[in-house]
């Protein structure tokens, strides 16, 4: 069962998945009120969605509802502070910050890898585990420098700058010296790294 706020992105899910699989039901849901019985389901895999929560402890508590005693639960989510970059630019930091500001305004954590292990302690489930998984890019990783580096996390900073400047956040010449900064750090001569975190545990 597939499950997301988002009409646009179910649709997109349901056109990728298109001729390849007959046994996934899609579902337009809130996280926060989900619309299952107690105990439906074997697993729960959240992946990228408690940073953009105000409440994750309250979302970690709805799966815990829904996913049966024994069950597992699994959150996938990254760590906007974790970026190590060479050569090393302040601008570059600067611009991220824009974005972890501007999702804590919105009532999200673009931080909250860090605090998996111990939000889902304190959900109250039990044989909680948590792993740090790095992505690191450079010369040697074109194309994961491209894909990662370039396409999805500068990608990501650069789609914020227009809000950030409207915020007074940062001015423009600084947001762009520290996109052009991620872009070099993309390139042959540059590297790049960012920690995933990834937490498991089981219903009591």
């Amino acid at each position: 069962t597939s499950v997301d706020l988002s009409a646009t992105s179910l649709e997109l899910a349901q056109l990728k998945l298109s001729g390849k699989s007959k046994h996934v039901t899609f579902r337009q849901a809130n996280v926060l009120d989900l619309p299952f019985e107690d105990d439906s389901f074997d697993h729960a895999f959240v992946c990228f969605v408690l940073e953009h929560i105000a409440d994750p402890l309250a979302a970690i508590g709805e799966l815990k509802r829904v996913v049966r005693p024994e069950g597992i639960i699994t959150v996938i989510d990254g760590d906007h502070g974790s970026v190590i970059m060479h050569p090393e630019n302040e601008a570059a930091h600067a611009a991220i910050g824009c974005q972890v500001r501007l999702q804590t305004q919105g009532g999200g954590d673009a931080m909250i890898g860090r605090a998996l292990y111990p939000l889902l302690v304190s959900a109250g489930l039990k044989h909680v585990s948590a792993q740090a998984r790095q992505i690191y890019t450079n010369g040697g990783t074109p194309k994961l420098a491209d894909a990662f580096t370039r396409k999805t996390f500068t990608a990501m900073i650069a789609a914020v700058r227009k809000d950030a400047l409207e915020a007074n956040l940062i001015s423009g010449e600084l947001f762009d010296d520290g996109i052009a900064a991620l872009e070099t750090a993309a390139s042959p001569t540059g590297t790049f790294a960012y920690t995933f975190y990834k937490a498991e545990a089981r219903v009591p």
